[in-house]
């Protein structure tokens, strides 16, 4: 059998005492942890440093508590919060600006004990050492600070400063490990809630950047001034950067050089700066307009380039404006700091270098425009002819200082933006514009205006803009026609006579005495050139009364049955010269309002020359259809064609083709000048198409008749 152990006597008394340190410890341990959960419900980071100071002052209850918190993107432990109240406001400034560097530290210090997770109990010789403590030095007295890191998978989050300078005695182990007990559980709470900062921090600074930017937005496009743009851009870059100076230049990418506009925040004038930028060059800025890419200089005494135009100057951000690829100006920027700028502020200056790029471009087309606006205000002030616009909206966009004299408005009177009813009230040219509104077609005509002034009136209409008016004065013209008219009219009244006494004594001639076969000849030449020349007194009679106003006998016709008439008219003609004449007739052409012998006129005159100027052998092909609210009358033929030259001039008066196929063709040139007139008078159009060596095609349109179809 094994001997038995004989069992330890304990008395009631030591296990109530072994019991109560039992209850006292899970006591502790309970509150610790109830303790780091409610450090884990706050997420406010400030919040949440007071917390934790009052939670370790009221577990361990020490009289000083510091709380020092790790800066990720600087590598520096800084101040956090504390319930301790120094003595002076130098110490208190002190410790708010605390600030030491964790980054790459000496094996033994403090600082990598720390890193290594370690409590250190630090005394005042040590922390006499530490330049950045020595606003603790003073109340350490004979006692130790306990220092205990805050550390979260081996990454240091902050540090824990614990003591009792009041009563100067030292913490109790039982103390050192609550602490550590409650640093642990805290350091993920004191992660979230600097993570939650760093969130809201940076949604602030979003919400605070988009603010900014959508003023800028505004403010931009509320200006077309190009110095304002400047003055406007770099303020906004001074106030987001806090940089002590900045300036703004314009970049000649011909000439390579920078032209400075705006400058702030330099002690020296701009003349000053100016002789500098000569003798040193401009530096920095030229540097980033040749490359296009933006730079921060984080010390500028390290840059061979950088050419100081300010005492303080310590880092610099040079930002390039662009449009459309290219380099137009070059934002610079100066801080009194080393390593003054942060990628936020690039990232905010290089938005708003891209903005002011528009507003820049914005503000030159201004310009540009103005000064366009300008030079062709000053033609159209020194022009003789009416120049109108109209807008879309029927008001007055544009109206010269001839259309006020022509028109006899008041020289001082504000007509644009008026409705065009308004200011054409009274004049004939309000019905001629509704007309041209009404149908969106191109018109001109002539206008005859109050004072008896006569204009040639282009209506033209062009998308974006609306309706231009160009009206020419041809009065001065008008009265040399009406004078030529007359002198027409009288001379060919006079010249009829003599041809009749003519004609009457070749008759008695012929009649009193035998002519020989020579002499009929001769008789017969003298008969065909006066026969030219009633011809032409009668087209010259023609032509000056269609040109003072013919009086049309206007009726609903068939235009089919006047085109059927006037071929079998030319019919002989063109059988003559064993030429083919077709027609392609539409079906059911509706009727037209014209004058039956003036169409006729017309008709047989183009479908003639068509058959006179085509060789034997030919064609001419007649052809009617609907077109829109017009009937299109096309005369074509398979001729010699007409040049683009003689196109220009075939219906003036007198004009004739001169070539040498055309030398023995008889004709005044006055035949077409009359059908185009006897057209217009129908409100009709004629043109011609035509290519030599290739046929021509004379063309004329004519409005249908209102009630469309009228009776066979």
């Amino acid at each position: 059998m094994y001997a038995m152990k004989p069992e330890r006597d304990i008395t009631i008394e030591q296990l109530q005492t072994e019991n109560a340190a039992l209850q006292q410890r899970l006591n502790e341990l309970q509150t610790i942890n109830q303790l780091a959960l409610n450090l884990g419900t706050t997420l406010e980071f400030d919040i949440f440093l007071d917390n934790f100071v009052s939670t370790i002052q009221g577990s361990l209850g020490c009289e000083r508590v510091i709380v020092l918190v790790c800066d990720e993107d600087e590598a520096m432990l800084e101040y956090g919060a504390s319930n301790y109240q120094p003595d002076s406001m130098e110490k208190q400034l002190a410790l708010e600006n605390f600030r030491l560097s964790i980054f790459n530290p000496d094996e033994k210090s403090i600082v990598a004990r720390w890193l290594d997770g370690e409590q250190v109990l630090v005394d005042e010789e040590t922390v006499k050492s530490h330049v950045s403590f020595e606003w603790l030095a003073h109340s350490i007295g004979g006692h130790q600070l306990l220092t205990n890191p805050l550390t979260r998978e081996g990454v240091l989050i902050g540090v824990v400063i614990v003591d009792n300078p009041i009563s100067n005695t030292e913490l109790s182990e039982q103390q050192w490990l609550v602490i550590k007990l409650i640093t642990q559980h805290a350091a993920t709470a004191l992660q979230n809630a600097r993570l939650h900062n760093k969130t809201v921090q940076e949604l602030a600074s979003s919400m605070r950047e988009m603010y900014i930017l959508r003023q800028i937005d505004r403010e931009l496009n509320d200006t077309i001034d190009l110095n304002h743009v400047f003055e406007m851009t770099l303020d906004w870059a001074l106030r987001f950067t806090n940089a002590q100076s900045t300036s703004l230049a314009l970049y000649d990418q011909d000439a390579n050089k920078l032209h400075f506009l705006v400058e702030y925040g330099y002690d020296m004038s701009s003349s000053q700066l100016d002789a500098i930028r000569q003798e040193y060059g401009p530096g920095i800025p030229l540097r980033v307009a040749n490359s296009g890419s933006p730079e921060v200089v984080p010390d500028v005494d390290a840059d061979v380039d950088f050419v100081r135009m300010a005492n303080h100057t310590r880092s610099m951000m040079a930002v390039p404006v662009m449009r459309e690829d290219r380099v137009v100006a070059v934002i610079t920027l100066e801080s009194k700091k080393v390593n003054g700028f942060t990628d936020a502020h690039l990232d905010f200056v290089q938005k708003l270098a891209t903005r002011a790029g528009v507003a820049i471009d914005n503000a030159r087309l201004y310009e540009e425009a103005i000064r366009e606006r300008g030079k062709l205000s000053h033609i159209l002030n020194n022009t003789a002819d009416v120049v109108i616009v109209i807008g879309d909206d029927d008001r007055i966009m544009l109206i010269n200082q001839s259309a006020l004299g022509a028109l006899q408005f008041y020289k001082t009177g504000d007509y644009v933006g008026q409705p065009v009813t308004n200011v054409f009230q009274e004049l004939p040219l309000l019905s001629v514009f509704q007309r041209v509104r009404a149908t969106s077609e191109n018109i001109t005509e002539e206008v005859v205006m109050p004072n008896e002034r006569i204009f040639h009136a282009n209506f033209r209409r062009f998308e974006g803009i609306g309706w231009i008016i160009v009206m020419h004065d041809i009065t001065p013209f008008k009265e040399m026609d009406r004078l030529k008219s007359e002198l027409i009219a009288t001379v060919s009244h006079d010249l009829k006579q003599p041809l009749s006494v003519m004609n009457g004594y070749i008759e008695l001639m012929l009649m009193q005495q035998a002519v020989t076969q020579q002499g009929m000849n001769s008789v017969s030449m003298i008969r065909k050139a006066m026969q030219n020349m009633r011809q032409l007194i009668d087209d010259l009679l023609d032509l000056a009364k269609i040109e003072s106003g013919i009086r049309l006998d206007l009726q609903p016709l068939r235009i089919d049955q006047i085109i059927q008439e006037c071929t079998e008219q030319v019919k002989p003609a063109a059988q003559s010269k064993a030429m083919t004449i077709v027609q392609q007739l539409a079906e059911d052409l509706p009727a037209v309002m014209g004058d039956r012998s003036r169409l006729r006129q017309v008709l047989v005159n183009l479908i003639g020359n068509g058959v006179k100027y085509t060789p034997a052998e030919g064609w001419v092909k007649v052809s009617a259809e609907v077109r829109g609210n017009s009937i299109r009358i096309a005369i074509q033929d398979n001729g010699m064609g007409i040049s683009p030259e003689d196109q220009i001039h075939i219906f003036e008066r007198f004009y004739r083709v001169r070539r040498p196929e055309t030398d023995g063709i008889e004709g005044t040139g006055l035949g077409l000048a009359i059908v185009k007139s006897l057209v217009e008078a129908h409100k009709g159009q004629i043109g011609v198409e035509s290519r030599l060596g290739e046929g021509s095609t004379f063309y004329m349109t004519l409005p249908i008749y209102e009630n469309g179809y009228i009776p066979s």
